[in-house]
């Protein structure tokens, strides 16, 4: 008797697992890149929904403050740029924001981008692409303004490259993707 009323409670926990309405968003990786040691991390990723691929590039965790100071303390919300529902429309995307590397500086595009917590949802907002060269390599700032902050963060030429030239490897040794 015992043993069955724990397996009826066993059942009973587990029950509302299988009543959900929605599936459980994807995130398969497709290539990624550490920065910093690890402290930020560039990655592509398809999020298939009802079968059809939608691929994303995470820039990573944004800081928040204002043009000069940026606090990084947030490590739930990601800024998620859509790429894409093929991987050539995925690789045209990023060729283009690498393609930013070559501008003068100062330059900036805005693109739709989503800042979400874990996984990109439909809510897209403008994200502000700017080249930026602190010192002596070349960076790209992609940054949110809300409520009156900027959140942002940076992407130097080579971890963008790296990304793109890993992107390119995928691309060659899964072309049926």
């Amino acid at each position: 008797m015992k043993k069955m009323i724990m397996i009826l409670a066993a059942l009973l926990c587990m029950a509302p697992a299988f009543a959900q309405s929605s599936p459980i968003p994807q995130r398969l990786e497709l290539v990624e890149v550490d920065i910093n040691e690890g402290e930020t991390v560039l990655e592509i990723f398809n999020s298939p929904v009802e079968g059809q691929n939608h691929y994303y590039l995470s820039v990573g965790h944004l800081g928040i403050g204002d043009e000069v100071v940026q606090l990084r303390f947030d490590p739930l919300f990601e800024l998620f740029l859509p790429l894409g529902d093929t991987l050539a429309e995925a690789m045209e995307r990023l060729q283009t924001l690498q393609n930013l590397y070559k501008e003068a500086v100062g330059t900036s595009i805005v693109i739709d981008g989503n800042l979400a917590a874990g996984f990109p949802n439909d809510k897209l907002e403008p994200v502000t692409v700017t080249l930026r060269k602190p010192l002596l390599t070349r960076m790209l700032e992609f940054s949110v303004e809300r409520e009156g902050y900027i959140r942002s963060t940076h992407v130097s030429r080579m971890d963008f490259g790296s990304i793109v030239t890993s992107m390119k490897l995928h691309r060659k040794i899964h072309p049926n993707d």
